[in-house]
């Protein structure tokens, strides 16, 4: 609700509205009404206990009594439906002893009372290091009473050739803000009822200036952090629960209560009047002096319309910052148009951030696009005009350099093009506004006295040329501007030379295209350019069967001007959105006052990255905005992250489709690559041919040349079935096919490897025959790789550790033949394992260099 903006009279005046009347009422009875807390709530089985600090100095009530602690039923069933799991954990049989204790109740409860809570904050610890950091008031919420005496400029309200707003030019209603403080230190509050009204000296919502006199009484500057505020919000807060009504009448009180109901994990009582404060006009200035607050609130409320609303403004204003020709690392403490940032929280993926960035390369893509030359190919409709220009320059380039045709051609494309280009320079340089933007700049301006001291204010024109192309198109005085393209006649006079303007320009062109039609339709000399001027006419929908010479027509420049004109309205109108028409219908949900210098038309990839509840934008997604990962097709190409998005060309092979175990022999084939890096085989006696497409590609682990899914695997199925065994031909020494284990004990599987057949029935390198030990033996005293130097280390310590346990066995026993007096005191050259650099021990296995395995 709005004040009627009375003048106050001096002092102590009753001179007050209908609507002041209702706030101080409305103020006074919710204070009385904690004297009363237990009327109407005498059946409920949870005693709710809150205890105020005691002592001189915490402060008074505004009827001049300090506060008492509060003892309130509620109902235990709408405690456990609240859903929170902070209120659910203080009804365990723990926390139930500990408060029995603390408050006396530890051998018998009050009659009808079943449980007893206390929801008195903690006097010290990290818990209250917390609360005190999430209650601490913001700069703007200490100062937003000023916004219910703060009498703003007529113009806002509605002006000549600007749109009509109701309540913008008003005060906000002191129901909203004017609210007093929990502890009240004005001597005078029940008879001061100036402190209700607007006051003439208030110079906005701005802190005292130190050069003049304050306007901030000294009662009003409350403290950062209160624990009787803190208190006294828990209690409305349980009333909330209990289903009281909940009165916000000012800026701090809104705050303390909504960041209680935050910490008691029962946001969801407060949502309403939180969001009917802040959406209520003309108290949405609140939103926009300071949207860092108002998206941390609506965040963590899931309040979509202020949610969105404060969103698009932050960006936009950091978008600005991220476009500027200087690097910009963190956020300047003053947005371009001198509003003092606040902050907004910390998230995992910073929302404003990547939003931010995102419109800032949009719209320098835009601006890079108006500035193109070929500009008019990439506006998003079409201009039939243009595109039959184009039809024809592919026929009129291939005349020769110097011919008239051509070169009036290249004037023509050449002049529109230069032409538009002085319409979007002209659009970004503010000296070319007409009148009513001149009296807009004065609207501006009285927006922005609303927040900015008169000692920091600079006029907002002079902010704006310091702005680059990109800068500027984030802000809606370009898109306005460009979208006032001059008349036809003007456009036609133009001038693209020295005594040379647009319209005479075309009217060049389509003389040298009406001489040359008739001159040269025909000419055999020019077969290939008369056929292409016939596809051009066909190509503008004329009728096969008609005289080409008679109906082909030049360029309209008049048709083309029209079409573009309707273009770049189109694109302008997209770019200021429906804010700029002020109609209720059509307007954003949460109304705007202060904000004509901003650009808020982010498009839905900007918005999508808003939490998925947010309204509109859950489009099944998931709240997932990366871009989209591309499909893997193949599935993992190894071992890792690595994975296959398609066909990839194989080693060397070729199947012959539809033949069950039919693949050619590859003996004698070699796999190449040519000048395109393509695979190729090449054969015995036969032409090199390109390598068919496979499943598998080249890898480090040669894993992927496993050859998954072929049409052996059918065949290898069969066999083991059928108790036989399957051979597989090798490539360079290796198994295309998949080493299997045996299925059954019967079943093998054998593969041609270095050119013999080694059978495998299983894993092991030890079972079988001899040529497992040799592979166990090969493998054991292989090469190691570079992340096996420490296993080799532990290998030899091992070892070691093993033959002098055996030497020393056998010499205690004395019944060994010739170990007799051998000295167990080994030199390095009693060993096999070489034992100089240390690999031996543990002090050795410490300084393995990795390096030098490699």
């Amino acid at each position: 609700m709005a004040e009627d903006n009375p003048q106050p009279k001096a002092g102590k005046s009753r001179n007050i509205t209908a609507s002041t009347a209702n706030a101080i009422d409305a103020h006074m009875m919710e204070l009385a009404s904690f004297a009363h807390l237990g009327a109407g709530h005498n059946h409920g089985t949870v005693l709710a206990v809150v205890t105020f600090p005691k002592g001189d100095k915490t402060g008074l009530t505004c009827n001049g009594e300090p506060w008492r602690d509060v003892q309130l039923r509620m109902s235990y069933d709408k405690l456990m439906s609240s859903g929170s799991a902070k209120i659910q954990d203080l009804f365990t049989p723990k926390a139930q002893a500990r408060f029995r204790r603390r408050l006396g109740f530890e051998h018998v409860l009050p009659p009808g009372i079943e449980y007893v809570v206390d929801f008195t904050p903690p006097s010290e610890g990290p818990e209250l290091a917390d609360l005190i950091a999430a209650l601490w008031l913001p700069r703007v919420v200490k100062l937003w009473f000023l916004a219910g005496q703060y009498l703003p400029d007529p113009i806002l309200g509605s002006g000549s050739g600007l749109p009509t707003r109701p309540l913008a030019d008003k005060a906000v209603g002191p129901i909203l803000a004017l609210g007093h403080d929990d502890i009240c230190r004005n001597t005078a509050c029940f008879s001061d009822y100036d402190e209700w009204l607007i006051k003439s000296d208030v110079p906005g919502i701005v802190e005292d200036d130190s050069s003049e006199a304050g306007h901030i009484p000294p009662w009003r500057k409350v403290d950062d952090y209160c624990p009787v505020r803190h208190r006294a919000a828990i209690v409305r807060v349980l009333r909330a629960i209990n289903g009281d009504s909940l009165l916000l009448n000012s800026a701090v009180r809104l705050w303390t209560v909504a960041r209680v109901a935050i910490s008691l994990d029962v946001p969801q009582v407060v949502v309403d009047p939180v969001t009917q404060w802040l959406v209520a006009p003309p108290n949405t200035k609140f939103i926009e002096i300071c949207p860092e607050r108002a998206f941390q609130l609506a965040y963590e409320l899931k309040i979509p319309s202020v949610l969105i609303t404060s969103f698009k403004i932050l960006v936009n204003e950091l978008a600005i910052d991220y476009a500027s020709s200087k690097p910009v690392t963190r956020r300047p403490p003053l947005t371009w148009a001198q509003r003092r940032r606040d902050d907004y929280g910390d998230y995992p993926s910073d929302p404003v951030e990547y939003a931010s960035r995102a419109f800032a390369e949009r719209m320098g893509e835009t601006v890079e696009m108006l500035q193109s030359d070929d500009v008019f190919s990439r506006f998003p409709g079409r201009l039939p005009e243009w595109e039959k220009l184009r039809i024809y320059g592919n026929a009129i380039e291939a005349l020769p350099s110097g011919a008239p045709l051509r070169e009036a051609y290249g004037k023509l494309t050449a002049a529109l093009v230069s032409v538009f280009r002085k319409w979007v320079n002209d659009a970004l340089d503010l000296d070319t506004l007409n009148q009513p933007l001149i009296r807009r700049n004065d609207l501006l301006e009285a927006q922005r006295r609303h927040y900015i001291p008169a000692a920091e204010f600079k006029p907002l024109l002079n902010l704006y040329l310091n702005l680059n192309p990109t800068q500027k198109a984030l802000t809606p005085f370009f898109w306005d501007s460009l979208g006032q393209l001059p008349t036809g006649k003007v456009s036609m006079a133009s001038p693209v030379g020295i005594h040379t303007s647009l319209g005479s320009v075309a009217s060049t062109f389509n003389e040298q295209l009406s001489h040359f039609i008739h001159n040269a339709i025909d000419d055999p000399v020019h077969p290939i350019l008369s056929e292409a001027v016939g596809h051009a006419a066909i190509a503008m929908d004329l009728m096969p069967n008609v005289v080409f010479r008679d109906h082909l027509s030049g360029f309209d420049i008049n048709r083309f001007y029209h079409s573009l004109c309707r273009e770049v309205r189109q694109l302008c109108a997209k770019h200021l959105g429906p804010r700029w028409s002020y109609d209720e219908n059509e307007r954003n949900e949460v109304p705007l006052f202060l904000s004509d210098h901003l650009l808020l038309s982010l498009n839905e990839k900007e918005l999508n990255y808003l939490p998925i509840w947010a309204d509109g934008l859950d489009d099944g997604s998931g709240g997932v905005f990366q871009e989209v990962i591309p499909p893997a097709e193949m599935g993992p190409s190894e071992p890792g992250p690595g994975y296959h998005t398609g066909y990839t060309v194989g080693v060397g092979t070729d199947m012959d489709a539809g033949t069950v175990g039919g693949a050619r022999s590859m003996v004698g084939v070699t796999a190449t690559r040519d000048g395109r890096g393509l695979l190729s085989e090449k054969g015995d006696g036969d032409d090199e041919v390109e390598a068919a497409s496979t499943i598998f590609a080249p890898s480090d682990l040669g894993v992927a040349e496993l050859r998954l899914g072929s049409e052996r695997t059918s065949e290898w199925v069969s066999s083991v079935v059928a108790g036989t065994t399957t051979t597989t031909e090798a490539i360079g020494g290796r198994s295309l096919d998949v080493q299997r284990s045996g299925i059954g004990p019967d079943s093998t599987a054998t593969s041609h490897t270095r050119g013999r057949s080694e059978q495998t029935p299983s894993e092991s390198f030890t079972a079988g025959g001899l040529d497992e030990e040799d592979m166990y033996a090969e493998a054991r005293y292989a090469q190691p790789a570079v992340h096996q130097a420490q296993g080799q280390a532990i290998e030899g310590y091992v070892d070691e550790a093993a033959e002098v346990a055996e030497a020393e066995s056998a010499s205690r026993e004395g019944g060994v033949e010739g170990l007799g007096d051998i000295d167990l005191r080994y030199s390095d050259e009693d060993m096999d394992l070489d034992l100089s650099d240390g690999s031996s021990t543990l002090d050795g296995f410490e300084e393995v260099d990795i390096e030098e395995t490699r």
